[in-house]
């Protein structure tokens, strides 16, 4: 072990010379320059037919194994995995509006993937990207029409704008769904197409930032744009994320260490590749050992799997589900479906036989290295899966950061209610006064660090703060308590057959939804 330690130690000094030597990049926008972008072959797209969606590049701490065991075989984690957790990843993640104070909730079975961006054939899709890391990055999507100033690609010769955004700079990026774009006639009701950052290679897909695109035939879609022949959505990315501190060209140079005439190096090949496999996490969407959940599915439904692959020479995958077969591409039944680097994949899915089953990759070391995951399908019997869209299906959301889980009316005048906001990572919940409004009244709380506050006779409490008064994970959830004379002329007003709009304001982040209350009868 102490080898490893010292060797890896070395190998990341040697990765820091080569990366010394790489030209520095020249953002194509920087902050000065505003938002240059929103324009397609020179034209702004028509308002009517553009979904805007608002992507920042964040660094994260990311967790290969959160559950910190292996939940399907029982086991402990390897070593090189369980003492490497967390570790410092950039990802793309979702805000309601422009002001980017707001985080969209993300879908736990994407993972590692960023925001599902959708529509039909025939829209354009707006993308306001902003770069809140310390190096240029993009997003380069796949699939879509596009100019050059949409491309997402630093290139030498003749970059577009939209090729290296600054550090706290911003660009929208228009991609047209054209024909080519979506499905033909021949092929399932919609397709996957994926996108990712594309200033220095892949090295920024290994960093965590990529996610894919889905595209909808229009003649076989619902008014939301999701397929009309299919119950659920589920994703797959099969791909060997590398930790061992290499990038692409110290590997390269590591290959020719040792010949004739090269510099001589105090490691074996061996030994390298030891540090190597020590770095490598063999993922499903981003997650090892059977760590990936949310794959939830009810007997009987049609079910479609999007599956990616990336990587290097080494991602060659064999994507199989015990339990069930799937219909690849609308032209072959099988239940493995074959994946190489940048394959983008639609398989079908009869959900058909309840229970918990096994799903990997079929290549024998990359399922020993922790390449599975379960998926669920729960009896017709029982409450199942969720079938709300916003749930089965990517994207169908409106785009919400806050939801309310129980609204409670009683005959006493009392409100409450239960749900949860999205919030920075470490989030400190006494730094900062929470602002609820509701059937235009404000209510002031200001929450101390065992999460308690109180306005008169009205209470709210945040239910998973910890000792310190910090919020992890990126969600709150409260419950605040509504009474008193201040309130029950409103309270009285409300209606449990009508939808009650609900604002929460952290900060400058303003959190809304709307929410049908029940009533409680003594």
């Amino acid at each position: 072990m102490r080898l490893l330690v010292v060797f890896s130690m070395v190998l990341v000094g040697f990765a820091s010379q080569v990366l010394a030597q790489v030209p520095a990049i020249k953002p194509t926008v920087t902050p000065e320059m505003g938002d240059v972008g929103g324009k397609l072959f020179g034209k702004p797209p028509d308002p009517a037919k553009t979904r805007h969606y608002y992507i920042a590049a964040e660094p994260v701490q990311w967790d290969y194994a959160p559950w910190g065991n292996d939940p399907v075989c029982g086991r402990t984690l390897p070593p090189p995995v369980q003492d490497h957790r967390p570790v410092s990843k950039l990802r793309y993640v979702q805000y309601t509006d422009a002001t980017f104070t707001a985080r969209v909730f993300p879908t736990d079975r994407l993972g590692i993937l960023g925001p599902v961006l959708r529509g039909v054939v025939g829209e354009t899709l707006a993308v306001t990207f902003l770069n809140r890391t310390p190096q240029p990055l993009s997003m380069h999507p796949h699939g879509v029409l596009y100019d050059k100033d949409n491309e997402g690609v630093l290139d030498q010769l003749s970059p577009g704008l939209g090729a290296a955004i600054a550090p706290e700079a911003r660009f929208t990026y228009m991609w047209q769904l054209d024909e080519s774009s979506g499905p033909a006639p021949s092929e399932p009701s919609s397709k996957g197409w994926l996108y990712h950052s594309h200033v220095t290679g892949d090295s920024e897909v290994n960093q965590g930032l990529v996610g894919f695109i889905i595209v909808t035939d229009p003649k076989r879609a619902r008014p939301d744009g999701t397929p009309a022949d299919v119950d659920r959505e589920m994703a797959g990315l099969f791909m060997i994320f590398d930790e061992s501190g290499l990038d692409a060209d110290a590997l390269e140079a590591l290959e020719y260490a040792n010949l004739p005439g090269a510099n001589p190096q105090q490691r074996s090949w061996a030994e390298t590749q030891q540090v190597i496999e020590a770095g490598s996490r063999h993922c499903i969407n981003g997650l090892v050992f059977g760590n990936l959940t949310g794959q939830d599915m009810n007997e009987g439904e049609r079910v479609r799997w999007y599956l990616f692959g990336l990587g290097s020479e080494d991602d060659f995958h064999t994507a199989h589900w015990h339990g069930a077969r799937v219909m690849e591409d609308a032209r072959r039944r099988t239940d493995v479906v074959e994946l190489l680097p940048a394959s983008m994949k639609v398989a079908d899915m009869k959900a058909s036989s309840p229970g918990s089953w096994l799903y990997h990759c079929h290549v024998s070391e990359h399922m020993l290295e922790g390449m599975y995951a379960r998926y669920t399908i729960h009896p017709k019997t029982g409450q199942g899966a969720s079938r709300e869209p916003a749930v089965a299906f990517f994207g169908a959301s409106k785009g919400d950061s806050m939801r309310i889980t129980h609204a409670e009316l009683s005959e006493s005048t009392k409100l409450r209610l239960a749900g949860a906001v999205t919030v920075f990572e470490a989030f400190s919940i006494f730094n900062q006064p929470l602002s609820l409004e509701l059937a235009g009244q404000t209510l002031l709380f200001q929450p101390d660090r065992t999460g308690l506050a109180t306005s008169g006779q009205n209470t709210l409490r945040i239910r998973n703060v910890n000792p310190y008064g910090i919020v992890y994970g990126g969600k709150m959830e409260f419950e605040i308590l509504l009474q008193g004379p201040a309130w029950q002329p409103v309270i009285a007003k409300l209606k449990p057959s009508e939808n009650m709009p609900v604002k929460l304001r952290i900060g400058g982040a303003l959190h809304q939804t709307q929410t049908r209350p029940v009533w409680i009868r003594p």
